[in-house]
């Protein structure tokens, strides 16, 4: 048989498998060298972080369902409502003199002077009251009877087509302030009631701290918390758990800071406090209970406190003057010493008689949430400085403001790097799909002996803000190269937790909520995953894919704005990179006719190109969608206003395009955005350019393939590589504390990928024929789940056989995919 021939059969050798196997185009191969290990995967990689939006602590996690129990909202009777049921003669008053709590002083009083049938006090609680069959409930209550006149007050949750899930009565109330209580049974479900209060005795009667709660919270414990919640946690098994917030923590003024002190002890001592977003908190879920539920969840506690500033993101911002800044600093040693005094210390004593002598054994705290700028810098290191003094071994984490780049994030480092007073420095980002796919690469040049790297808050904000498959699957991927970057990034966590059906600020959420049930989204299943699947070491391995290099190009019509500024551009040309020549030449001496408005008011007069209105999101459109490869040269002046100019390339549509952004964020900085389904981000480092009015400016932009290049008077700003075309195949390999080889792999393409699997390293051990496999996937993208189809994305375990140190897997379309593979 000559050389040829051998070739041949070798040929058909190996690729015959592949036929058999079925029928995709194209093999790819991925090689795994267990010789080596690589980086070790962070212990705490994977956590969670609660804050009180969405209706998530009030009205949700915590198990209370009387809305405004103790009649402290502005409206004290917000969610109350008194009605008489015949020709009864009544009227009611908030009361504040001699109350049950000073911290608490409302009260209601009833005076009825005339008694037919009775009056009726009833709560709406949270959209409504929801029991069920057969569980039993928790009714408390504070009342007296000034004038000795009303013994007994009865009281039932009933819906308004009369079904009662109980009833009881109280009675001997006397003329000072009595504690209520009663455990009843429900006699039936019922999802829209309300609690009411029936008083059929002629008087006057005082009532407040009103409460209704399930005895089904989680263990059991009383002032608890609702238990289906809880669960969807503790089956999470999160590293860490950071809290409790968030904006919650900020407050929009000082007076409405969240101060971890008010948050603790006797429920009813607890102040009522505006909620940042937009709601009221009892405190009834305090620091107490977040360290009873980190406990619970075998998880790192990471409060995060007030750093003595309000929000930043508005108009206004509440600052501590830094000589009455000590109050808030030791409100922080408090609390540490309240985690891990002893019982002789005067904290650590308080946490004792709550019913915890033993230590939370607290490690991290965060100063400050989404600050920055010079006065955070200035308060955060007067926090940092007398922690460490105190407390050298608490980690202490610094923030770098709402976003993943541009002007704040890179002052927030680069102060970091100056002082080096940081364990952790926490990143905030919620971005496009894409973005979390162009971006898996991210930590790549960061210093892995600098600080190390907290996203506290992340999540994949696509079109509609929905809970889909394309948003979990974005996440995967850029979660399995956070593996890859654990040395820098220890700790990583999605945000918001919770969001309550009908009652949402934010979207999306990992955890979706009614009063009745609950449902985990498919962003909660990757994490789930994960974590599960995490591994100890990461090992090499090189993933062989073929993708079309020659796709990734930008490509798109061009474009003129402006954002809350009036603007004059002129001299506008446009030239091919490739031929020179002149795609597009106006020098707007004749009309718009080349031109598609977007917004704004715009004119040509004199050669120059006008937009007026001092509107936000202004452009102009112009040019071919299929233009790649060329130069923008035009020049611009600013009339007025708050920015500077929007030079527009690479456009697809009016939600796809990029813009340099020159003078933008109130002409603070200059920076390249890319717009991607109406979501923006910044490619690229910001710089410190600000724009003067009544000057132009000449500016240049060059597009070649996926490289930008931007000039500003002739000087280079910016030279940025974007990835045009998304890969579809994202992995990471780990291998765990028991051997085992974790091969993660997702594929958000619309095609099974087939691959050859090819293990090296292994010398005398073999695999086990069969290895486990645990699938996410669904029919699209835009699948999700919801409370009708709650487990439509949900993991999927199933066993393979076959494996060797050579084998073909296909990964299914749209997937997270986990091969776990035992070693012989």
């Amino acid at each position: 048989m000559n050389k040829r021939l051998l070739i041949i059969f070798f040929i058909i050798f190996l690729v015959m498998p592949f036929i058999l196997e079925g029928n995709d185009e194209t093999t790819d191969v991925l090689e795994i060298d267990l010789s080596k290990k690589g980086i070790e995967i962070s212990p705490n990689l994977y956590g969670i972080f609660f804050e009180d939006i969405n209706y998530a602590g009030d009205g949700g996690l915590y198990a209370e369902l009387i809305q405004n129990r103790s009649f402290e909202f502005p409206d004290p009777m917000y969610s109350w409502s008194i009605n008489v049921m015949g020709k009864d003669k009544a009227g009611y008053v908030i009361e504040k003199k001699d109350p049950v709590s000073t911290k608490n002083p409302n009260y209601l009083r009833i005076v009825i002077s005339s008694l037919d049938k009775g009056v009726l006090l009833s709560n709406q609680g949270y959209q409504g009251i929801s029991l069920k069959k057969g569980e039993y409930y928790i009714v408390t209550l504070y009342a007296r009877s000034p004038d000795g006149s009303i013994k007994n007050i009865n009281f039932e949750v009933s819906n308004r087509k009369g079904n009662v899930a109980f009833k009881d009565f109280i009675s001997d109330i006397d003329r000072k302030w009595k504690k209520f209580e009663k455990v009843i049974m429900c006699n039936q479900d019922i999802d829209d009631g309300r609690f009411v209060i029936l008083i059929k005795e002629k008087g006057t009667v005082d009532l407040d701290f009103i409460s209704l709660f399930p005895q089904n919270t989680w263990k059991e414990r009383k002032n608890g918390l609702r238990f289906d919640l809880v669960k969807w946690l503790y089956d999470l098994k999160p590293s860490f758990m950071r809290f409790p917030g968030g904006c919650l923590v900020q407050g929009r003024n000082m007076n409405e800071a969240y101060r971890w002190k008010f948050t603790i002890g006797d429920p009813l001592e607890r102040p009522t406090i505006p909620n940042f977003w937009g709601y009221y908190q009892s405190l009834g879920l305090g620091f107490y209970e977040y360290f009873l539920l980190c406990e619970d969840l075998g998880a790192e506690p990471i409060p995060v406190i007030n750093c003595g500033m309000s929000f930043q993101g508005g108009s206004y911002t509440d600052m501590v003057p830094l000589d009455k800044l000590d109050e808030y600093i030791q409100d922080a040693l408090d609390l540490i010493e309240f985690a891990n005094g002893s019982v002789d210390t005067k904290w650590g004593s308080i946490r004792a008689k709550l019913g915890h002598p033993e230590p939370f054994n607290l490690k991290y705290i965060e100063i400050g949430n989404e600050q920055w700028g010079p006065e955070y810098y200035v308060r955060y290191e007067k926090f940092y400085d007398a922690i460490k003094k105190k407390y050298p071994y608490i980690k202490v984490i610094f923030g770098v403001g709402p976003s993943p780049s541009g002007k704040i994030f890179d002052d927030g480092w680069n102060w970091v790097k100056k002082t080096g007073k940081a364990d952790l420095v926490d990143e905030h980002y919620y971005m496009s799909p894409e973005w979390f796919l162009n971006n898996v690469d991210r930590y790549s040049t960061y210093d892995r002996k600098g600080p190390k790297v907290y996203v506290g808050e992340y999540a994949a904000h696509g079109v509609g803000r929905r809970n889909n498959l394309e948003a979990a699957l974005s996440e995967a991927a850029y979660l399995l190269n956070i593996e890859k970057y654990s040395d820098i990034v220890s700790m990583i966590s999605y945000a918001p937790l919770f969001g309550k059906e009908g009652a949402s600020q934010w979207q999306p959420n990992l955890i979706w909520f009614n009063n009745r049930s609950s449902y985990a989204t498919p962003s909660y299943y990757v994490l789930k995953i994960l974590n599960e699947n995490k591994g100890k070491y990461v090992l090499p391995f090189k993933l062989l894919t073929l993708k079309d290099k020659a796709d990734e190009v930008i490509s798109g019509m061009i474009g003129l704005g402006s954002w809350q500024t009036s603007v004059e551009y002129k001299d506008l040309r446009v030239i091919s990179n490739i031929t020179g020549e002149v795609l597009y030449k106006d020098n707007f001496i004749d009309t718009l006719k080349n031109w598609t408005i977007a917004r704004g008011i715009w004119t040509i007069k004199n050669g120059v190109f006008s937009q007026s209105t001092l509107s936000e999101n202004c452009f102009a459109l112009t040019g071919d969608v299929n233009w790649s490869n060329y130069t923008i040269q035009v020049k611009a002046r600013k009339i007025s206003g708050r920015e500077g100019f929007l030079i527009m390339f690479g456009v697809k549509n009016s939600d796809n395009f990029y813009w340099w952004n020159i003078g933008g964020w109130g002409n603070s900085y200059t920076a390249i955005e890319k717009a991607v389904g109406g979501i923006k981000s910044i490619i690229g480092n910001s710089a410190n350019v600000r724009v003067e009015e009544n000057r132009w400016y000449d500016i240049k932009i060059e597009v070649n393939g996926n490289r930008i290049r931007c000039y500003l008077d002739g000087v280079l700003i910016h030279d940025v590589e974007d990835r045009v075309v998304r890969q579809d195949i994202y992995s990471n390999v780990t291998e765990d504390e028991n051997g085992d080889i974790l091969i993660k792999v997702v594929n958000i393409s619309n095609k099974n990928k087939r691959f050859s699997i090819v293990i090296k390293g292994l010398e005398n051990l073999r695999l086990e024929e069969e290895a486990r496999v645990i699938t996410l996937t669904s029919d699209s993208l835009k699948d999700e789940n919801s409370f009708i189809a709650p487990n439509k994305i949900s993991p999927q375990y199933t066993n393979i056989s076959g494996v060797d140190k050579n084998f073909v897997y296909v990964f299914p379309r749209y997937s997270l995919t986990v091969l776990r593979l035992k070693k012989r």
